[in-house]
């Protein structure tokens, strides 16, 4: 590969801002190294020394930056927090591009190539990331992070982004610098801020950035650092309140992860429709579930669809509870029998549910639902589990000719891959056993298609939402049990499987769950 540009009179392209503190000085050498191993070479490094007690981390800044004038050092007379120590290196930088390295980390040296590459290719790039992984005191690299594509609502549940990020540093000081008010997660709120006014983002699916190991490193054990925890609540709450996204924030079940649990606006209508479907009938019971619901009030329907020869069960509802209507099909599959039960739907929002489902709490239908509050949200699935706890869908995985459950058989309170099963995050399919649409939208793409059934169906109806601009999301919260232990072969049908490729083109990895 031949070496890139060297940095013009105007500004280098990139500019490298790295906060020092006490840095052990092979460290420091080994993440400069790094640096000048790039084969892009149209870049800066600036190193900013936060008045370190330490001498030899200010001797061996100075040897680095005399032995190479692309090596900027700016020396703070006090020390102000790494904020305010990114902040000064931000405001000394000329590059294009900020791009964040930590001291003590590492770059691969193909890392600024790729993202140059990936910001010429774009369409107005703000805000490119990478994949990472961690490096242990070793050297050896292990726990490769293989992130989703650009997931705003997975950066709510926690800062995937991380390593590397590079920001277009125009909008950077537009935006504004770090936030010493959320030390210990500033760039979780940074980037939140940043990518709410970012035109294009970009994420480059190649492990380029080596987050080391140390005592006291997050990459370590997170817990080492619990304050950190509490900023990025305080951050992601302001980000919540700033989007004018009407739900809770509180701390998600591990270290890192934040619960997003949304409130249903009161001004929203409801249609529930229910694919008899269950092996047992078990109808009453669903309805006794949903007769406490919290969202009764909004509910102006329940429709059930029964397939052929199942008759309608005598129902004796309570009053001043939504009424109940049977349709009659002669489909047997759920996702046909609730396409013909959202035929008279008169809600705003179709909450799509199976027979099978038990233990649904009074707050089911409204976190379920209050998550299409979001700006371009249409479509939302909740979290089903089997009768032992552990996961029978958290968004569905494609994978060449595959869609499967992407975490089935999980424990379901698990960190899993970097978190992925412990927060809200966009996905490419839900299931229709559980989940909420948009009627309007549900109406305008269609609904189900009649050529497919099952979850070939789904993976449509998903793929027709993203296609008309909205997204479709997996809640780590609301839970529901499933009684249905069946489970559909991961391979799509032959026949069916002609009928996605030739919509959908569908070829290689999930882009939300690589």
């Amino acid at each position: 590969m031949t070496a890139g540009p060297t940095a013009s009179e105007a500004g280098p392209q990139f500019s490298i801002v790295v906060p020092l503190y006490n840095t052990t000085p092979f460290l420091l050498q080994e993440m400069v190294a790094s640096v000048q191993l790039q084969t892009y070479t149209d870049w800066e490094l600036v190193l900013v020394d936060d008045a370190s007690p330490d001498p030899r981390t200010l001797e061996t800044a100075r040897a680095c930056s005399a032995s190479d004038d692309r090596i900027v050092l700016v020396e703070l007379p006090d020390n102000r927090n790494i904020s305010e120590a990114s902040n000064a290196g931000i405001d000394a930088s000329r590059g294009v591009f900020v791009a964040l390295l930590d001291h003590d980390d590492t770059l691969d040296p193909r890392a600024l190539d790729l993202v140059n590459r990936a910001i010429q290719q774009g369409v107005d790039v703000d805000y490119v990331y990478t994949d990472q992984d961690v490096m242990t005191d070793k050297g050896h690299y292990r726990i490769p992070f293989a992130k989703p594509e650009w997931s705003p609502e997975r950066l709510l549940g926690q800062m995937f982004t991380s390593h590397l990020s590079v920001f277009r540093t125009s909008l950077l000081r537009e935006v504004g610098p770090f936030n010493t008010d959320y030390n210990g997660s500033q760039d979780h709120d940074l980037v939140l801020r940043f990518t709410e006014r970012a035109r294009g983002i970009v994420h480059v699916p190649e492990v380029l950035y080596h987050w080391r190991a140390v005592p006291g490193s997050t990459a370590l054990n997170g817990s080492e650092k619990s304050y950190a925890w509490d900023a990025g609540l305080a951050a992601v709450t302001a980000a919540v309140e700033r989007r004018g996204i009407e739900a809770d924030v509180a701390f998600g079940p591990n270290f890192g992860t934040y619960a997003v649990r949304h409130r249903l606006r009161p001004d929203r209508t409801i249609s529930i429709l229910v694919a008899a479907d269950a092996q047992r009938p078990r109808l009453d019971e669903l309805l006794a579930e949903l007769d406490a619901s919290d969202a009764a009030g909004q509910v102006v329907e329940v429709i059930v669809a029964l397939p052929e020869g199942r008759t309608p069960p005598e129902v004796a509802r309570p009053p001043g509870r939504f009424p109940v209507s049977f349709v009659r099909t002669t489909a047997s599959e759920r996702t046909r029998l609730l396409h013909e039960a959202s035929v008279e739907a008169r809600g705003d929002l179709l909450v799509l549910l199976s027979e099978s489902l038990s233990q649904l709490g009074p707050d089911t239908v409204s976190r379920l639902a209050g998550a299409l509050g979001e700006p371009d949200v249409a479509f939302v699935g909740g979290r089903i589990v089997f009768a032992d706890g552990t996961v029978k869908h958290a968004g569905y995985r494609k994978s060449q000719t595959h869609l499967r459950d992407a975490f089935r058989g999980w424990p379901a309170g698990t960190d899993s891959t970097y978190g992925a099963l412990t927060v809200n995050r966009e996905v490419s399919a839900i299931s229709a056993e559980f989940a909420v649409i948009e009627r309007t939208v549900f109406e305008s793409v269609g609904g189900f298609n009649a050529e497919l059934d099952e979850y070939c169906a789904e993976l449509d109806l998903a793929a027709k939402v993203w296609a008309q601009g909205s997204r479709v999301l997996t809640l780590c919260e609301p839970v529901v049990t499933s009684l249905d232990h069946s489970i559909a072969a991961d391979e799509l049908p032959k026949r069916q499987r002609k009928v996605i490729s030739r919509r959908w083109g569908w070829k290689g990895v999930d882009r939300f769950t690589p």
